[in-house]
């Protein structure tokens, strides 16, 4: 499928041009690219957001061979038509696979991107810089330096963050080079729980699972602390995203980035109205 043909299938639910231009607006995370309108974790699917002026939070792997390539889960079997452990395979192999057919036969051929060419699509497409949210999926040998080094090439340090990786592995980043975002995971609400994280030197952001109230956000922000919602991701929820807007948290990774924009220019509106 070519990309103008993808964006003709998301042109009428297609927000503003910049879809975070209201200051009280958490950024919005595409969960995988635009997941209703591409298959997951391609170039189509992050493109398209990218172009929307959405955000994006991508997975990454590294290939036996030491690529680091762009899928969700630990074999490619459920989005591609090979078979095996990502972390097994070599970058060759796993190139040659089709990414696209599961999704729509219209995406016949695509494959699985390299961390490096979602960097390069970024850097080409964006208009305003766009956030990537980098879910550590596996730790292999080596990678956290592998990654620097590419965000080091394309200059994203401002715009990046790891998330879902160990402690050990947040050190490694920061040894590697110090600048790189890295993010503690909270799935309690408990205050207590909260405050240590924001403590935590490792904590650049906070990924939750649940929605801090005004007054925990306006003590992560006076520390200089970003908080991601990782909360209903699949589901079209405009009582979450209220919420989550009304307590002023960072970003919301959604599979509904678009609905949710929509959602927030009309009810916007129609207050001005």
């Amino acid at each position: 499928m070519s990309f103008n043909m993808l964006m003709l299938m998301c042109v009428i639910a297609a927000p503003e041009p910049e879809t975070n231009a209201l200051p009280a607006d958490p950024i919005l995370l595409a969960h995988r690219g635009v997941v209703r309108y591409a298959p997951e974790n391609t170039l189509p699917s992050f493109a398209v957001a990218i172009e929307l002026g959405l955000s994006i939070e991508l997975d990454v792997y590294q290939t036996r061979d030491e690529h680091l390539v762009i899928i969700h889960d630990k074999t490619v079997d459920r989005t591609t038509n090979g078979t095996g452990e990502v972390t097994e395979m070599t970058l060759a192999e796993i190139r040659k696979l089709d990414a696209g057919s599961w999704f729509d036969p219209r995406f016949a051929g695509e494959k699985v991107p390299t961390l490096e060419e979602v960097f390069k699509r970024i850097r080409e497409r964006q208009r305003t810089p766009v956030t990537i949210a980098l879910n550590m999926k596996v730790i292999s040998p080596g990678i956290e330096e592998n990654i620097v080094r590419l965000v080091e090439k394309y200059e994203l340090f401002d715009q990046l963050f790891a998330f879902g990786q160990s402690s050990d592995s947040s050190r490694r980043f920061k040894q590697a080079n110090p600048k790189l975002r890295t993010t503690v995971y909270l799935n309690d609400s408990e205050a207590d729980q909260f405050a240590a994280a924001l403590r935590d030197p490792l904590a650049d952001c906070l990924w939750v699972r649940f929605i801090p109230n005004v007054e925990a956000m306006e003590q992560a922000r006076k520390l200089g602390k970003q908080v991601w919602l990782a909360l209903h991701i699949g589901e079209n929820r405009p009582d979450i995203w209220n919420k989550a807007r009304a307590n002023k948290i960072d970003g919301i990774c959604t599979d509904w980035p678009l609905a949710c924009s929509i959602h927030w220019r009309l009810n916007t509106k129609s207050k001005d109205d």
